[in-house]
This record gives C-alpha cells, structure tokens and sequence, in this order.
C-alpha cells in the first residue's frame, strides 16, 4: 500500500501493491501479432526496391540521382508527356523516352528541323534534350528530333517528386491551342493533349485526384505545392522559434498555475475574450474598408476556388463570416461564465489539486517524450514496410512502341536487366528497359501492415495514460501530502504497467484498431464508389456507418481513459472489463458531478490552450507583416503568408497538447479519485478525506479531525 500512517491514521488507500497479471490471453495475441508484423517487415525489407518508387528511373533504367554517373542528374524529364494519357499508362509506365537531366526546362523551345542555316542550327542543338549517347553535332537536327533521340519540344517546368512537370499558365480557352514558343515555333502538340497526359501523371504519382477533365493542373497542384514548400523552406527558423515560444510559455503558464491556479484561470477567460473581441473588431474595420470597394462585395463561397488564399482575404464576404463566427463565440463563452461560474470555482479546486500534482511529480512533464519516441519508432516501421511491400514483387520489363523495328531481341512486358540493355539497345528509341512494382501488391500484406499501425500507436497512448494516472493516483491517495508520496512514483507507475498490465493496454487499444481500420476500408471503399454516380445510395449507407463507427470510437476511447485512470486499472489492479464496469458505474452515480466538474474543468484547460495558440498565432502575423522593424531585413518573400502561421499555429497547438495533457491526466485522475474519496469516506476520524483543503473548503466538506 502507498502511503506512511499511524495506527490510529486513515485507512491506508492508493495503488495496491499486491496485484496479478491482467488480460494475459490478449497480451499473447498482440505480441504474436508483433512477430507476425516482424516477419512482414522482413518480406518487405528483403524483397523490396524502395529506391525504384523514390528516385525515378530512365528509358535505360538507370537511378537519377543514385547510378553512377548520374549523381548530379537528379530531375527525370519526359520527351513528350502528352503520351501519358492513355488509360493504360497506371500499368505500363508512360510509352516516351525518358532521361534524367540535371534540372528541369525553365522555357518553352520548340526546334524546327529543315529550315534553318548550319549556324542557327548547331545553336538549336545546344538547347536539345537529348537521349544519352547521343552523337548530337555528328547527326543532323531531323535525324535527331524525327528518329526520336532528343525532345521534339520541351516547355518550361518545375519539378514535382523530381519528375519535371509542365507550369505553364494554362486555361480552357488554350486547351486546343498548338504550343508555341517565343519564336512562334509551333509543336504538334496542343495544349490539351498536354494537360490530359500531365494530368495522368499526376494521378501516377499521387498528386492529384480530381474528376474534372478541365481542372487546371498548375493552379490546384504544381504552383501550390511548389510555393508552399519553398514557403516553408525559408520560413523555417520563424516556425522554430515560434515553436520554442510556445515550450517556454507553457512551463511558465504551468508553473504559475501552481501558485495562483483560480486567478490564471479567470485571466485565461478574460485574455480570451478579450482576443475574441479584438478579432471582432480587426475583422470589422476590415470589412468596412473592403465594403467601399464594389468588385470586393462578394461572398468567399461565390467565387470559384482557387489556392491564391490571400484572394479570399480581399473579399468583404470573408471578413463579415469571420465576424459572425467570432460573436457566435464570444456569446456562448461569455454566457457559459456567467451562468457557470459557480462550478468554475469548483473546476478551479479540481485544476489546483492537480497543478500540485504535476508540481510534485515534475518529470511527469517530461515522461510523454517516451511513448512519443515509441510511437515515432512505429510511424518510421509502418512507412518502411509500406514502401518496401508496396516495391515488392517488381522487375524490370521491356517498354515496347509497337511501330518499332530495331533491337527484336526484346519484346514488350519481357523482363530486362538494366547493365544489358544499356549495352545493346540504348540507341534503340522506341525500347525502354522500365522498373515496375508488380501486378499485385499484396493487398493481405498492406492491411496487416495498416492494422499494425493502429494497433501500435494505440498501445504507446495507452501506456502513456496508464503510466500518468498511476503516479498521480500515488499523490492523491497520499494522506500527507508531499509527505507520504512514495519516491519516484513515476518510474513505479512505469514499472507496474509493464509488469503487470500489458495484456489490458493490448485489450483496450485492439478494440479501438479494429474501429479505425473498419473506417478506413470504408474511406478507401467511399472513394471507390465517387467514381461510380450510380452508387449514390451504397455512398449514403457507408457514409452513416463511418458516423456510426466515429462515435463508436469515441465511446471506446471514453471507456479506455476510465478504464486507466487511478480509481480503476492503476489502483486496483484488475482486468480491461472489471476496471471499465467499476469506472462507468462510479461515472453513472455520479453524471451530475461529471458535467459539474469534469467537463467544466476540460474546457479550462481548452480555453489555456486556445489563449496560447491565437497568441501566438497573432504574434506571427505580427512579425511576418514588419511589426517588429529590427527583422525586416531577414523576412523572407513568402508567395502565401498564411502558411507558416497555419502551421505555426497547428503545431502549437499539438505542442500545448503535450504539456496540458499531462495536467488534463492529472485532472481527470483527481476528478475519479475524489469520485471514490466521497463514497468510501465521510470525514470523520476514521475516514476522513484524502482531498486537499481547498477542494475540501470549495466543496463545504471537512475532516473532523486531523490526522
């Protein structure tokens, strides 16, 4: 037993020591089901080419960026992508040269052979991309664009998974436009041939997934893309530092909270209302100014969609739905305060029990890098295995144009070996010695896999809540507080749950996998069904199944958190099913108290959150727009300002996550282990209470006589 009394002291409570293993059959199954990922991970690693899905191949199959010789190479261009379109181009791979090049066109050029003088023509051959070992100055210009050796034309690009990809401003009116150059040379090709073969790329490649054949490739993905990664790459160190900030600010808003818990709590509401009313009013003037202005009154939903986000910014209609969401807030926040502010003051006793907590247990603040670092370890398994099953079973085959007649010895879908085919039919155009995955991916091998990572991920969150409740359970029950909490109750929480309770965390985290991997079949299968317009009633009954198993999720999770907090698995020692009844029916004799305290407290803690992350985020936006002048000089030009600020602000929030759930643990230990102090103990001298005085004080409960 914890904690250090006098024969005539309180009944000794907390964790018991003398417990058993719980849940063994499915401690068993789950790391039999380990070994079984192992030997999946084994397949994937010894009969994989991940390297032929990341870097791109060439005609002749050589690594742009890996063979050697071609280190520098690393950009795979397409002599003419408007081959890509065929339906069949997913399985046979797009049927044109393809070499690797050391950065991708940055013009549009399109060589005209025959009619140029011997000059202009050896100046056209500089700029030709050519195939290689290819004898460009020994050969003439129409036997190197018409025998298919170098690019009939190339326009200006950028490169997307280093494969280069057309980025020109493209719209309907051109689609059936011959391209041209600067010169007015004009391609065979038009710019609608050109967009549906880039288009099917895209959908290769996994960047674009769009029903529309008219969609504009450049605005919805390579632009987009392009710039928001460039955005992120010079933004870099003001994400950091934004992301430091926000560590900084979260110990000191703990650490103060540790001393003036009601009077951060109030001044949490205060600054966010206060944020909410500034957002209101920066929102108005912006409004006002934008209204005086006729092309700008339009509503953000009736215009056509486009990635230029600060377009939105530019539209009264946006900032007028700013300015109802933010009042629609601010009533509901102001109201709840003041109608709840009596069991605020309670919810305040519970969040001062537990900031003690976490004050006296302080490497509990730190004990969360673990299962993160765990479940780290799973993502990087997860994605290797994914990529090396997803490789499996490939081979280099023989890409075939049927009106080819050189190099017979190979016929199309025969397998080749890169080093011979160099060798004899290089200078063969119309044969390519291609890499493919295979015709099977091994879809039982990709569920597994996909199982696994649920499951895992699961466990790590599981062991994480189990660990902390355990500890805090430790402080409550402590009759004499600091005095009584045994020494590093932590690593004696760590070393109970993987000691004893394994087989519950396995229980508890399978049951939420096989909910999220039944959702994600029907995500995968909905996708499926968009493609069908026929199949709308199938798409309505799995859309009310995703619902369904949503809250099934949540409900489960709900019982999983209980089922670990103190009063349950970390105090008694019992099975997944005894602690999940014991929590719920202590939970359903008690609702009234749950939204009381409980729910009061979570919000709370949400609105600390909040505060942090729109402070923040408002101070971002402050610096990125020359707030701070001593800065300015070192701003980068970012083409969409929001980004690092979206992002700063998201990761903000995950980060305040960490800290301010490790204090919503400690709460919600308390809340279950005040749950129990009220119905086993009554006060007196030989029960008395184990909570604080000014829950006690909070409460109108007190001990008649201290011990």
């Amino acid at each position: 037993m914890s904690g250090k009394v006098s024969p005539s002291g309180p009944r000794p409570m907390g964790p018991v020591k003398n417990r058993s293993c719980t849940d063994i059959i499915c401690l068993l199954l789950f790391l039999f089901f380990l070994g079984g990922w192992g030997i999946v991970g084994y397949f994937a690693f010894t009969t994989g080419h991940p390297e032929q899905l990341i870097y791109p191949t060439d005609s002749n199959g050589n690594l742009c960026g890996r063979t050697q010789g071609y280190e520098n190479k690393t950009k795979l261009f397409f002599f003419d992508l408007s081959r890509c379109a065929s339906p069949t181009v997913v399985l046979t791979g797009c049927p044109t040269p393809q070499v690797c090049v050391e950065k991708c066109p940055a013009e549009t050029f399109v060589p005209i052979p025959g009619s140029l003088s011997s000059g202009a023509e050896a100046e056209v051959k500089k700029k030709l991309i050519c195939q290689d070992g290819t004898d460009v100055e020994g050969s003439s210009l129409s036997d190197l664009i018409i025998g298919g050796k170098c690019a009939p034309y190339y326009v200006r690009m950028v490169s997307i998974g280093n494969r280069c990809v057309p980025s020109l401003p493209y719209n309907v009116n051109e689609k059936n436009e011959l391209i041209a150059d600067a010169n007015n040379n004009k391609a065979n090709v038009t710019y609608g041939d050109l967009m549906s073969g880039t288009q099917k790329l895209a959908s290769i490649l996994g960047a674009k997934d769009s029903d529309d054949p008219d969609a504009t490739w450049l605005t919805t993905t390579i632009l987009t893309a392009a710039r928001v990664c460039k955005d992120l790459m010079e933004s870099w160190w003001i994400i950091l530092s934004a992301f430091v900030i926000v560590m900084i600010t979260c110990l000191l808003w703990i650490f103060i909270m540790r001393f003036i818990t009601g009077t951060m709590v109030w001044i949490s509401v205060v600054v966010f209302l206060g944020l909410l009313v500034f957002s209101f009013y920066y929102s108005y003037m912006q409004y006002q100014m934008l209204k005086m202005i006729p092309e700008s009154n339009l509503s953000p939903f009736a215009v056509q969609f486009t990635t230029n986000f600060s377009y939105y910014l530019e539209l009264s209609g946006t900032w007028m739905f700013f300015m109802v969401v933010i009042s629609v807030v601010f009533v509901v926040v102001f109201l709840m305060m003041i109608f709840m502010r009596n069991r605020i003051n309670r919810a305040v006793g519970l969040i001062t029990h537990g900031s003690k907590a976490v004050a006296d247990i302080p490497m509990s603040l730190l004990f969360p890098i673990i299962p993160y670092m765990l479940q780290l370890a799973f993502v990087a398994y997860f994605v290797a295995v994914t990529v090396g099953i997803s490789s499996s079973g490939g081979a280099y085959k023989i890409l075939r144009d049927n009106s080819t007649t050189c190099c017979p010895v190979y016929y199309n879908n025969s397998i080749c070996l890169p080093e011979v085919f160099r060798e004899t039919c290089r200078s063969c155009p119309g044969v390519e010695c291609k890499f493919f995955p295979g015709d099977n991916l091994i879809y039982g091998l990709h569920a597994y896999n996909l199982f696994g990572f649920f499951w895992s991920m699961c466990f790590a969150t599981s062991l994480a809540e189990l660990v902390l409740a355990g500890a805090f359970a430790s402080w409550y029950w402590a009759f004499r507080k600091p005095k009584d909490v045994p020494v590093f109750p932590l690593w004696i929480s760590f070393y109970r749950a993987i000691r004893y309770h394994l087989g519950t965390l396995a229980f508890g985290s399978l049951l939420i996998a096989i909910i999220q991997f039944v959702r994600a079949t029907l995500e995968w299968l909905d996708r499926k069904l968009k493609e069908d317009p026929n199949h709308w009633t199938s798409r309505c009954l799995i859309c009310c199944c995703k619902c369904c198993l949503w809250m099934l999720e949540k409900f489960m999770r709900c019982i999983n958190r209980n089922a670990y907090i103190p009063t349950i698995t970390a105090i008694r020692g019992t099975n997944f099913f005894s602690s999940g009844r014991e929590a719920n029916s202590l939970i359903m004799r008690n609702l009234d108290r749950v939204w009381v305290l409980d729910k009061v407290t979570d919000l709370m803690l949400l609105i600390g959150r909040l505060v942090i992350c729109i402070g923040i985020g408002i101070l971002s936006n402050y610096v990125l727009t020359g707030g701070v002048p001593q800065l300015n000089s070192e701003l980068p030009q970012l083409s969409y300002q929001i980004v690092p600020i979206v992002v700063i602000v998201i990761g903000s929030y995950f980060i305040t996550g960490a800290f301010f759930g490790v204090y919503a643990m400690a709460v919600d230990t308390m809340f279950l282990s005040f749950l129990i102090d009220c119905e086993n103990n009554d006060g007196s001298e030989d029960r008395p209470y184990y909570m604080s005085k000014d829950l006690m004080e909070i409460l109108g409960k007190r001990n008649m006589k201290a011990v």
